[in-house]
């Protein structure tokens, strides 16, 4: 058995979300959280607007564990899976170059040194690209007031 989740398939591309997913989006305030329990990930209703797109929690520092449950959320928020994540080498323990998610393969690829060493960059199927703010793993409990600073 799996501990990563599975996440059915989207029927229809162009269908509309259902009224329910709609109601939390907009109870949701400003930012959109992921809904599902694995996932600690919030991202911006305007990403590309400031210098970080989101916040994201995990629960550890091991990004084969972390990846999925990451493509799983961004996916669910964006309609788009991860390609790509892009990560500062030394806030992160090693991690091989490709981990396997209920979408796909998701490449992984370092820096050495980065300007911004608490985030990621993550490159969407969809061409799009997030820069996401990095809480460290034994950060515990974030408040709402750490998700209002994720939005500008």
């Amino acid at each position: 058995m799996s501990a990563i989740p599975r996440i059915p398939s989207d029927p229809d591309p162009g269908h509309e979300p259902s009224a329910a997913t709609a109601a939390t989006r907009e109870a949701s305030g400003p930012a959109v959280e992921a809904a599902h329990p694995g996932s600690r990930v919030r991202l911006s209703a305007h990403p590309g607007e400031h210098a970080s797109d989101g916040v994201w929690w995990p629960r550890t520092s091991d990004l084969m564990v972390e990846v999925p449950l990451l493509d799983v959320a961004v996916q669910g928020l964006t309609r788009a899976r991860i390609g790509r994540v892009a990560y500062e080498r030394s806030r992160w323990p090693d991690a091989p170059n490709r981990v396997r998610t209920p979408m796909g393969v998701t490449h992984l690829g370092w820096f050495e040194h980065s300007r911004y060493p608490d985030h990621i960059l993550l490159s969407l199927a969809n061409y799009q690209r997030l820069v996401l703010t990095v809480l460290p793993a034994g950060h515990g409990d974030v408040s709402r007031s750490t998700f209002e600073s994720a939005d500008g």
